[in-house]
């Protein structure tokens, strides 16, 4: 396979590249050349204005039904949605059946996915099914390749549970990523407490549910001299937290869901099913607050919060309607917009490629002469829409469907294998 990259701007700071309008040339999966002007014509050119390329993206927290519940989302199925969303890897949370416990299902993961265009990295389950009571194990998944433990979309309740968990990663270098909820508080909330739910007569979901235990996780974190992510926190206690707890020097990151950089609880006054996510879209100064935690660094990167669900469960009244949303292939129109006057390439690139490899200690691919070529195409003014028979889900709970977009990943290569949106490459 031979690929040529016409006049594209570089944004990767690992490059001598960085920043610069050059043409790139891959062949074999590797790097060829880099040049201000590669001579000759290649049957497979890749010419468009505007035209950007990065280290290739990375989502942390994939939901994949697979092993157990296809008939949700298939590795191939959620490869191919990563890959038209500019990802070439995703972290996969540990929540199928059964749930990735053991060296088994690591490998399993691992092996079905080395022929995809987009790579999945699983996650482990910190405890047996999830459940948050037995230890799962994680010694044995840590050398097969998980690359962190969680128990995904099950918060951790117990906070001894957690401790083991983190006091256990220690001894192999390990990271502990939950998600913060406290059950018990609002355990019926369909969105966020406040004024919307209040008028439009719903349960809400407190703030206070979130931030009790993103407090509780640090405190734990404190003792214990660990790692930890806190995986998509969504409230401005939240951000303020873990400001707070940067500034002591713990081993601790954090994520944000990229619909919360954008929409607000006044989305649900029109009871569109597919904004029923977890965690809940929140006021206005809580997205405000978001933002200016990506701004000063105290949030780490963006998550697509990718969870599909199938029709049956998705197309019903608003208080039966499961939680959750696709998101692989809005991420970057979603960042564009929610940073505002505060985006660039470098910051995008940064809070979808280099901050949540290095967090993972994942591989961070380098544009430059003779390495593999692991690469996002992406043009931040392109403007389109998604549409049903353009989505590579299984499942279609999209809210940005027909809905015009500003921002588009373009393709990706990842070494030999290659994904073009559809007329950009000849050949």
């Amino acid at each position: 396979m031979t690929l040529l990259l016409r006049q594209v701007k570089i944004i990767d700071p690992t490059s001598a590249h960085d920043g610069q309008v050059k043409d790139v040339l891959i062949r074999n999966g590797k790097i060829a050349a880099i040049r201000k002007r590669v001579p000759g014509s290649f049957k497979r050119t890749v010419a468009h204005e505007g035209l950007m390329i990065s280290p290739g993206w990375i989502d942390v927290g994939t939901f994949i039904g697979d092993p157990g519940m296809e008939h949700i989302e298939t590795m191939q199925s959620a490869s191919k949605a990563a890959a038209a969303g500019g990802f070439t890897g995703m972290v996969m949370l540990p929540n199928t059946e059964p749930a990735l416990q053991s060296k088994s299902e690591i490998e399993y993961i691992l092996n079905r996915s080395r022929s995809m265009i987009s790579r999945v990295f699983p996650l482990g389950a910190l405890t047996k099914a999830c459940q948050g009571n037995e230890m799962a194990e994680l010694v044995d998944m840590h050398h097969a390749g998980a690359v962190g433990f969680t128990d995904g979309m099950h918060s951790i309740q117990e906070a001894g549970v957690l401790l083991r968990g983190l006091e256990y990663v220690k001894t192999f270098g390990g990271i502990v990523v939950n998600h913060p909820d406290t059950e018990d508080i609002g355990a019926q909330g369909m969105i966020h407490e406040g004024s919307v739910s209040v008028s439009l007569g719903l349960v809400g979901k407190p703030d206070l549910a979130e931030a009790l235990m993103v407090k509780r996780d640090i405190d734990l974190l404190r003792y214990s001299n660990s790692r930890l992510h806190v995986l998509n926190i969504s409230s401005a206690k939240s951000v303020k937290l873990v400001r707070s707890a940067k500034t002591e020097g713990l081993n601790l990151s954090c994520s944000v869901p990229v619909m919360n950089l954008v929409e607000t609880d006044e989305r649900m006054l029109g009871f569109d099913s597919n904004l029923k996510v977890r965690p809940p879209l929140r006021s206005e100064s809580d997205r405000i607050a978001l933002v200016e935690g990506i701004a000063d660094g105290t949030i780490d990167f963006v998550t697509s919060n990718h969870q599909p669900v199938e029709v049956e469960r998705k197309k019903l009244e608003f208080a039966y309607a499961a939680y959750g949303s696709i998101g692989l292939q809005t991420v970057l129109p979603l960042l564009i917009k929610g940073l505002g006057r505060k985006k660039s390439p470098e910051r995008i690139v940064q809070l979808l490629s280099l901050s949540p490899r290095r967090h993972f200690n994942l591989p961070v691919p380098s544009i430059d002469q003779g390495k593999m070529a692991e690469i996002t195409l992406f043009d931040l003014n392109s403007q389109w829409e998604l549409s049903q028979d353009k989505i590579h889900s299984k499942s279609l709970n999209s809210a940005y469907v027909g809905i015009p977009l500003k921002g588009r990943s373009l393709g990706v290569v990842n070494g030999e294998k290659v994904h073009l949106r559809d007329g950009l490459g000849s050949g």
